[in-house]
């Protein structure tokens, strides 16, 4: 990056927290993960920390946290997979590889194949959009 760049982003302060919440991030997940409702939190907020907050807005404030945790964690991930080498890759994969070969090919070749119908079954149904649905006596049951 552009030296000039740098330092104008060097020099601006770093930006307030947007959500009264902030500063309690840990406590809230913590009690998260102790078992406590949303409403449980938001009163401990209240009565403990003296900040009103919904329990809606506890809730929110979870969940966009959560969500940005996720895409760090698979981001992390992915830079992860992306540096293995092909010879980290285990040789038992190169079966499966096969296998979903394999599997693809017989699904190109049911999909090819054209259904034969048989003359000999007739059909129970018939349908006319001016008539309900009829149901065709089978000549078995005449007999």
């Amino acid at each position: 990056m552009d030296e000039v760049l740098q330092a104008i982003l060097d020099s601006l302060p770093p930006k307030p927290p947007r959500s009264k919440l902030e500063p309690y991030v840990e406590l809230i997940q913590e009690l998260r993960r102790r078992g406590r409702s949303y409403r449980e939190i938001a009163g401990i907020l209240a009565n403990r920390c003296g900040v009103n907050a919904g329990t809606h807005t506890v809730y929110n404030f979870v969940r966009v946290r959560a969500s940005a945790q996720k895409k760090a964690k698979s981001a992390r991930a992915g830079a992860e997979r992306s540096s293995q080498t092909p010879a980290a890759i285990p040789v038992e994969t190169a079966p499966a590889a096969n296998q979903d070969e394999e599997v693809w090919q017989r699904i190109q070749a049911l999909k090819q194949r054209n259904p034969q119908r048989n003359d000999a079954e007739k059909k129970v149904f018939v349908f006319d959009e001016t008539k309900p649905l009829q149901l065709i006596p089978d000549s078995k049951e005449k007999k």
